[in-house]
């Protein structure tokens, strides 16, 4: 058997299809958990192994660093048993390192100066409500996130203030965003400094500016590999078209069932309409699923079958049939989180493996409250994915706006971090003076305070303050290009003071803060280890600043995972509880109408989540539910009854439910509401589906509620209103009078909604 024959001997037919067809276009559809990550890695395998490309001559993209670092991981050892040496380095990154790579190495084209600073999305709103101050723009009427977000939406789609200004793209901004914009973008030129989509964006220009630069990188990388596809935005998609211009060896993976990020940017159609860029193209389909039970496999494939912007095909699995997926019915969002944190609880007790096999997901990071309150108070480790990353607690920032500064003088967001901390008496009129001596002569805070300095701006006090600060920060530059990074980190320390300030303090939130420091000392060490000679201040800052929540995570402690179902994609879990399964909830619609392509984003985030269960499921909804302090009640998820009810087993926990607070004194039936002897609860144990008990559940307990109108209130039982976000509805009942007034309004959607009358700027229709 050859050593080919050996790297494909354990692939099933479409994987082997897919390594095996290395040139022209080639577009790989990968169902959930159906190998598409082996097949990506021996395919790139396979062009080194046969000597078509050498190991930096084939680029694999792909959206997460651990994602990129499992890839090369599994491509060195597949390399390795072919006897294949590996002389050179492999490109296997995500869309931002790979910008980052070109960029380090070109920037000075585009008239930035090396090394530069990567803003993350605390240091850009930063710089765009210091804008708007300059601008004299009121941040109630025109908040900066705004104009982050527009900004942001410009640069995924390519397009520059000019390009805007000029009606380019078919966005249309307003002047005012447009003035911010062109604003900032001055602002960061000064500062030598690109946000995260600017790597993508300058990278772009460069290509379009430079030709020959382009052509250079076309013909060295001979093979472009994309993953997940469907994830990419049109920035992403120019440069990959770019790339693969000449040659067209561009082979994507995705599966447009998990497009689930049109937030940011992600567009569908670049791979609904990969055929129509690439009509040559060979087209595979990876249908059979190694991960989930075959329950599981099948449920999620009747779910997502009901959306109309997808391929023709069909997940299978030899997998075992498994246990049902578990349906529950809960009262409120605290009932909800006392069965899943008892029922992980149980499980464990009995010996059902342990902490990390168990993951519960949730549409909303609101959501995650309750769940924590009862994993603490069971006692349950529990890492949540995606709350206050360890790299955005404050005293981590500021130690790293030193690194930051030391690097990079013209830093204006680190140098306004730190000029007073710790506090040497360099107080806020000072700064704001020196912001605008700054923009007004259009040089960096570092340059301004020098020339405040020689001009003897301010009096001999605050002159001296700021001397100091300087030379202290004057050490650091020198400093951080004599020192290894981790001794570099120490010097700041002990220069700053930083820890022996946190000490005279001494309380237990400083102690923590102490702590975290010494976290951080402990991460510089572990790159350290990794990178070896290019563990350089510049790699580090660059590497923290393109890393996500999931490879932030601590995975060393044995914990339940809590995290968005958004954060799930990609991973995978034993035990998978889907909270929160409601109408308006999951899925989160807006407005009086649907939106057909946001309720197909919303059912593949539902298969996304389904699928990443491997043995068991469990989908739990609530009766009564608080959202903004108001008590709704939203009917089960139309998701839930997607699900034939051979794969579902359904309970309910909601038998005697406290009274609703809009259901008032004799009006409540509360025998009625939830008849634990009434047929739809009875045995419920029994191995029925969600349907048979719950399918019109919703429906029922309204008609089964008398409610109350308050005499005088001037509504009427029935009256049909229209409220600005939630449409039409009709007055459910009433309660109280004059200014204490509350209104329950059920709408086209099922929901009731309980509002002050004076606040609810209801319209009666």
């Amino acid at each position: 058997m050859t050593s080919i024959e050996n790297l494909t001997a354990h692939l099933n037919p479409p994987q082997k299809k897919a390594v095996e067809t290395l040139e022209g276009p080639v577009l790989i559809l990968a169902g959930a958990g159906s190998g598409k990550t082996r097949a990506l890695t021996h395919r790139m395998a396979n062009i080194i192994a046969s000597g078509l490309a050498s190991t930096d001559e084939v680029l694999c993209v792909t959206f997460t660093n651990k994602a990129a670092k499992e890839m090369e991981h599994r491509i060195f050892k597949l390399l390795e048993d072919l006897n294949v040496p590996v002389t050179r380095e492999l490109w296997v990154n995500t869309f931002h390192s790979f910008c980052v790579r070109v960029l380090r190495q070109r920037i000075d084209l585009l008239d930035y100066k090396k090394p530069f600073t990567i803003y993350d999305s605390g240091d850009q709103l930063a710089l765009v409500k210091r804008i708007c101050n300059a601008m004299n723009i009121n941040d109630k009427m025109f908040p900066p996130k705004n104009f982050q977000s527009r900004i942001s939406d410009a640069k995924m789609k390519g397009l520059t203030p000019d390009d805007l200004r000029a009606g380019k793209g078919g966005l249309k901004t307003d002047p005012k965003t447009l003035d911010v914009y062109t604003r900032y973008e001055q602002e960061m030129k000064r500062a030598n400094a690109l946000d995260f989509d600017d790597l993508l964006l300058k990278t772009y220009l460069l290509f379009q500016m430079y030709p020959d630069v382009l052509e250079m990188y076309q013909n060295k990388f001979r093979y472009i590999m994309v993953d997940e596809y469907q994830d990419t935005n049109h920035i992403q998609y120019l440069l990959v078209q770019m790339l693969a211009k000449s040659h067209r060896n561009l082979c994507v993976v995705g599966d447009e069932d998990q497009s689930i990020y049109s937030w940011r940017g992600a567009d569908i159609s670049n791979i609904l309409d990969f055929e129509k860029d690439f009509p040559e193209a060979c087209i595979v389909k990876l249908e059979e699923n190694y991960r989930s039970t075959s329950n599981i496999v099948n449920a999620a494939t009747k779910v997502i079958a009901n959306n109309t912007q997808r391929k023709e095909k069909t997940l299978f699995t030899n997998n075992e049939e498994g246990d049902l997926i578990q349906i529950r019915e809960e009262r409120n969002e605290y009932d909800e989180a006392k069965f899943v944190a008892k029922t992980i609880q149980q499980l464990i007790s009995s010996g059902e493996h342990n902490l990390n096999d168990y993951a519960v997901f949730y549409r909303t990071n609101a959501q995650s409250r309750v769940l924590e309150e009862q994993m603490r108070s069971l006692a349950l480790p529990y890492r949540l994915i995606g709350g206050i990353r360890f790299y955005e607690r404050a005293e981590v920032k500021d130690v790293l706006s030193y690194l930051r500064l030391s690097q990079n003088l013209n830093d204006d967001m680190a140098l306004k971090r730190i000029i007073n901390v710790p506090a040497r008496g360099i107080g806020k009129t000072t700064v704001d003076q020196l912001e605008e001596k700054a923009a007004s002569a259009q040089k960096s805070l570092y340059q301004t305070i020098q020339d405040a300095i020689n001009d003897r701006s301010f009096n001999a006090g605050t002159t001296g303050k700021l001397r100091r600060f300087l030379e202290l920060i004057d050490d650091f530059t020198v400093q951080q290009g004599q020192f290894k990074l981790s001794e570099f980190y120490s010097i700041v320390l002990q220069k700053t003071e930083y820890i022996d300030v946190l000490k005279k303090e001494d309380t237990p939130e400083a102690e923590a803060r102490i702590s975290n420091l010494e976290e951080l000392d402990n991460a510089i060490a572990q790159f350290e280890s990794e990178r070896g000679d290019e563990a350089t201040l510049s790699n580090y800052l660059e590497e923290l600043t393109l890393a996500s929540d999931l490879d932030n995570a601590d995975t060393s402690t044995n914990a339940i995972t809590l995290m968005t179902i958004h954060i799930s994609k990609g991973l995978e879990f034993p035990y998978v509880f889907i909270v929160g399964c409601e109408e308006n909830l999951f899925p989160s619609m807006r407005g009086d109408e649907e939106d057909p392509d946001d309720l197909e984003e919303e059912r593949r985030l539902a298969y996304v989540a389904m699928t990443r269960a491997r043995k068991k499921l469990w989908m739990t909804h609530t009766k009564i539910r608080r959202v903004w302090g108001q008590e709704q009640m939203n009917p089960p998820s139309r998701f839930l009854k997607e699900i034939p009810k051979e794969f579902t087993q359904f309970s309910s926990g909601a038998l005697m439910p406290e009274r609703p607070r809009f259901m008032s004194g004799s009006s409540y039936n509360e025998g009625n509401y939830y008849d634990s002897s009434s047929p739809k609860y009875r045995n419920q144990n029994r191995n029925q589906g969600y349907d048979e008990y719950s399918q019109n559940s919703f429906d029922d307990d309204y008609s089964q509620v008398t409610p109350q109108v308050s005499k005088g209130s001037g509504y009427a039982k029935g009256q049909r209103v229209r409220h600005p976000t939630f449409g039409v509805g009709s007055i459910f009942s009433t309660e109280g009078d004059g200014d204490t007034l509350k209104i329950s309004v059920l709408f086209q959607d099922n929901t009731i909604k309980k509002f002050v009358a004076k606040y609810a700027r209801l319209e009666k229709v």
